[in-house]
């Protein structure tokens, strides 16, 4: 590409940044029709009639509550949603509860609307009856997902429910195909067993992918195959809403070949005479801390969470190979002001900022069981599984501004920047080779089909090369 060309094409795309911005900003100044979950005002309450007399929260705090009553819930079990609730039957209302109560509903992602209404009690005024009024999402989603980035294509056909048999069960059954090498993946978590303090999650999957290691050039040094048996299974233990701990188990079956790899490939593993990684086998014991929580409202989201695993095999196999211990931990903070310091930029209605950085180390000498960076779901922009070793990182930024929202539809216009790099030894993965890129990128949010998001994002990379790529699907990146 001539460097004109790629002036051009860098000019372009800040072009876009530009009017991206502009159109959400007018959009937003334009548009009256914003989805929106709130406490109702007191304008906004029904005035009284002969047999009902409606409460303003202010006029509610420490009075009895009597009952309360749940109202739209189709598929949504009661008992479900009381257990997310800190309302209370019996207990003394307070304000305080009334936003946690809401605020714990729109986390579930289940309810497209929300209202909780405060009656006095036709027998007793110094009492109170509640009722929570939900609309709820469609859940239930068969879904067949396609889409591209880092060189890769891919398709899935699956089934996917939140709130199976209306117990917020997460269900999730899928056969995809990266390229032409295909896997199957069943999912199941249960949020919360016997409505105790731990949720419990299962999957099991079998997948075939291929890995390519690149050069500095970027030249294919070698490639294998991966045909992969894996089970885990953990609970993870609420101590508060923001503090869990977890546990459980983790075992990989990695069949190395080179089945399903290119012609080119196998022509890059015989010149390079390339050595395929050993096949392994093993059972890992899983430690798990989450910190933090995320409140969601609508489209916007606010908070941090920090997840990190620990998983080891304890040396315990004779065959060294089969042994290792890894650390895998990611951050995620969204927020809807840019806090710079001693500067706080307000951002449009249901526009936030999103970051998500991950740092990842393991012991194994083996290339299968190390991390692999790249552009399908890391770093926009750059091969997949363009960086490897046994130590990596990468980051996203993400600056998320609707420009339409109506009750059924939204769309939402994203600026992001990604960086990651791999390497085997902590001083090497500050490298001048770590992959940055940049781009824009567009989702369109159909608002009564939970978590769905029609992405399409272009990326261009800073360094260590200057190149563009595209990067589609129906996810959020992250």
């Amino acid at each position: 590409m001539k460097k004109n060309d790629q002036n051009y094409k860098k000019y372009l795309l800040f072009f876009i940044f530009f009017v991206s911005i502009f159109i959400s900003q007018f959009s937003y100044a334009q548009n009256t029709n914003l989805f929106n979950l709130e406490i109702p005002r007191e304008e906004e309450i029904p005035k009284e009639t002969k047999s009902i007399k409606y409460i303003l929260p202010k006029n509610a705090e420490n009075r009895i509550i009597s009952s309360i009553k749940y109202v739209g819930n189709i598929r949504t079990s009661d008992d479900v949603i009381e257990e997310n609730m800190d309302l209370i039957a019996g207990e003394k209302f307070k304000k305080s509860n009334l936003h946690s109560s809401m605020q714990n509903l729109k986390n579930l992602q289940v309810f497209i609307d929300i209202n909780i209404q405060i009656i006095e009690n036709p027998e007793d005024n110094k009492k109170l009856d509640i009722i929570v009024n939900v609309d709820e999402k469609w859940t239930l989603l068969p879904y067949f997902l396609f889409g591209s980035g880092g060189g890769i294509s891919y398709f899935v056909i699956g089934l996917y429910d939140t709130n199976f048999i209306g117990r917020l069960y997460t269900v999730n059954f899928t056969y995809g195909c990266k390229n032409e090498n295909c896997s199957t993946y069943l999912y199941f978590r249960n949020p919360s067993v016997l409505g105790s303090r731990f949720n419990l999650v299962n999957y099991i999957w079998r997948e075939h992918n291929i890995y390519r290691t690149y050069d500095k050039n970027r030249v294919v040094a070698g490639a294998f195959s991966n045909q992969r048996d894996m089970w885990t299974t953990f609970t993870d233990v609420k101590i508060n809403p923001s503090f869990f701990l977890g546990f459980g188990f983790l075992y990989f079956n990695n069949n190395i070949t080179e089945n399903g790899i290119l012609p080119s490939d196998v022509g890059a593993n015989k010149f390079y005479n390339y050595q395929l990684p050993p096949s392994t086998a093993n059972l890992a014991f899983e430690g798990r801390l989450t910190l933090g929580k995320i409140d969601y409202d609508g489209m916007k989201v606010d908070g941090v969470h920090f997840l990190s695993i620990l998983d080891t095999t304890g040396e315990v196999y004779d065959n060294q190979n089969d042994n290792y211990t890894s650390l895998n931990s990611t951050v995620q903070y969204y927020n809807s002001d840019i806090n710079l310091g001693l500067v706080t930029i307000p951002l449009p209605k249901q526009s936030y900022l999103a970051v998500r950085a991950n740092l990842s180390m393991t012991t194994s000498d083996v290339v299968s069981q190390q991390y692999f960076v790249g552009g399908l779901d890391k770093i926009r922009g750059f091969f997949d599984s363009e960086y490897y070793g046994k130590i990596a990182w990468f980051s996203n930024m993400e600056l998320r501004i609707p420009s339409y929202v109506s009750e059924n539809l939204a769309i939402q216009h994203a600026l992001f920047t990604d960086a990651g790099y791999a390497a085997n030894t902590i001083p090497d993965i500050f490298s001048h080779y770590t992959g940055v890129s940049i781009g824009t990128g567009v989702r369109i949010l159909p608002l009564k089909i939970n978590r769905v998001a029609i992405r399409f994002d272009y990326a261009y990379t800073l360094n260590p090369i200057h190149t563009f790529g595209f990067n589609f699907g129906l996810l959020q990146f992250f």
